[in-house]
């Protein structure tokens, strides 16, 4: 073990109409998972590497952090989960705290057994695109990602600029274990840059990816930007794929970003091919200035004319690159997840988690630094409302009164297995809706989930850490 220096959008859901006068519902939800770095710094006290099998079907102790009342009817927000090598845990979150107001709120742990007071890291105003003829303008979300070594904590986020005049995509650092961060600075020169559905990556050494969609050209496109690890600033942002002419690509789902060991960088999204909605990966070798690929995860298998608002995720386990993903083409939002060697970027696809009925989405990857693979959705507890039409750009909620609701869920696929072990939900709650969860594994094996929770008490954001057992019950 490594050492370090220590110090669909078309489907909603109903919610009961006693939680907000006139109702509220929430969708999908963005989070990313970032993998662990293996960096030879100073020694951290060593700690034993843990199990990933789960001892019981309970998680252990939860920590909830109320959002405001504006964050009800969001459906993209989401928590984001970061654990630096010495098992200290940071959370990061974004909440609409006014209506023309947008915070990002911070809090970390010493082991995730009792979390700091939140303290706003970031507060801005509320970035609106402009209107299209008939179509109103969409808000863009602050979308906070997390990475951590050592005593070095980066949190990067969206960022409207004043007088609605665009959104950049900004990083702070703290260099004393999330106690106080700097001024924040943009990871993108271009002056016509609009970064949303942002992704974020740190690699061996230091290096940094940030990723983003960008309208700048007339469609949404996705566009990267890279620090070396000996550099103080971001490089030029690169183009990584333009999409289809006139159209880019999909433009309102999340990206996903990734490095590889040898330190290429992964990017996911979802692409448009003659009317499919389908994920697929670029990447950037060291060395190369322009982007390799698309290289498409499936073949055409989603033909849909919407933005389902539930993006990618990845992950590197040795040479084999993972991705999981939602898309409907049964007609259901279903997650899948599939690999490919980074020798021929040929991927095999299956479901996540075949067995189980309803619907499913925003699966997240995270790589531990032992070699299994962990895995999170969000599953439904009963059955759905249909959508009132699958074409389109749809963003408003069913008629009220399934009772329906969501549960995060947790799969691990241990070092040299084929597939995924049991499924366990993680902490069910009748009637609520438990959505785009984030994961993230400490060096001992302990594994933290936060996720964003409606229930009829309002809005939190939830994190709770599971039990871990024997290592010989994984292959049972």
């Amino acid at each position: 073990m490594s050492s370090c220096q220590c110090g669909v959008g078309w489907v909603k859901f109903t919610v009961l109409a006693a939680l907000v006068a006139g109702g509220a519902a929430t969708g999908l939800y963005l989070s990313g998972a970032l993998p662990p770095f293996d960096e030879p710094q100073t020694v951290c006290p060593a700690a034993p590497q843990g199990s990933p099998c789960w001892e019981t079907d309970t998680a252990g102790p939860q920590h909830r952090f109320p959002l405001s009342p504006l964050d009800v009817k969001d459906t993209m927000e989401a928590p984001e989960l970061a654990v630096n090598c010495c098992g200290k845990v940071f959370l990061a979150w974004a909440s609409k705290t006014g209506e023309a107001e947008r915070t990002v709120f911070f809090t970390k742990s010493a082991d995730g057994t009792a979390f700091d007071a939140p303290r706003a890291v970031s507060k801005a105003g509320v970035y609106k695109t402009p209107a299209k003829g008939k179509m109103a303008g969409h808000e863009r979300r602050a979308t906070p990602h997390l990475a951590a070594m050592g005593q070095e904590v980066l949190l990067a986020w969206g960022d409207a600029l004043p007088d609605n005049a665009g959104m950049r995509y900004a990083l702070a650092t703290s260099t004393d274990t999330g106690a106080t961060f700097g001024a924040p600075r943009p990871v993108h020169r271009g002056e016509k840059a609009s970064a949303a559905f942002t992704s974020f990556a740190r690699g061996l050494g230091g290096v940094l990816a940030c990723v983003w969609l960008d309208g700048r050209n007339g469609s949404q496109q996705v566009y990267a930007s890279v620090q070396p690890a000996d550099a103080e600033a971001f490089g030029p942002e690169v183009l990584v794929h333009a999409g289809e002419p006139g159209k880019g690509v999909c433009p309102c789902c999340p990206t996903a970003a990734t490095f590889a060991k040898d330190g290429t960088l992964y990017v996911a999204f979802r692409n448009i091919n003659d009317g499919f909605r389908d994920i697929a990966v670029s990447r950037l070798r060291p060395g190369q200035t322009t982007f390799e690929g698309p290289f498409p995860v499936v073949d055409k298998a989603w033909k849909f004319e919407g933005c389902p608002h539930d993006g990618p995720s990845l992950a590197v386990v040795g040479d084999t690159l993972h991705v999981a993903w939602m898309d409907a083409r049964t007609g259901t939002q279903r997650a899948y997840f599939a690999s490919a060697s980074v020798a021929d970027m040929k991927f095999a696809a299956r479901e996540l988690n075949a067995g189980a009925a309803g619907t499913q989405g925003n699966a997240k990857l995270f790589a531990d630094a032992a070699g299994n693979l962990h895995a999170v959705w969000e599953q439904s507890t009963g059955t759905e409302p249909a959508p009132a039409s699958t074409g389109g750009h749809q963003h408003a909620a069913p008629s009220t009164g399934s009772g329906a609701g969501r549960a995060v869920q947790y799969a691990v696929m241990p070092k040299g297995q084929p597939a995924f072990g049991p499924v366990r939900a993680i902490a069910p709650k009748a009637g609520a809706f438990q959505t785009r969860p984030s994961i993230a594994v400490s060096p001992n094996g302990a594994v933290f989930v936060a996720w964003n929770e409606l229930d009829t008490a309002g809005k939190a954001v939830v994190v709770s850490q599971l039990s871990t057992a024997a290592a010989e019950a994984c292959h049972k």
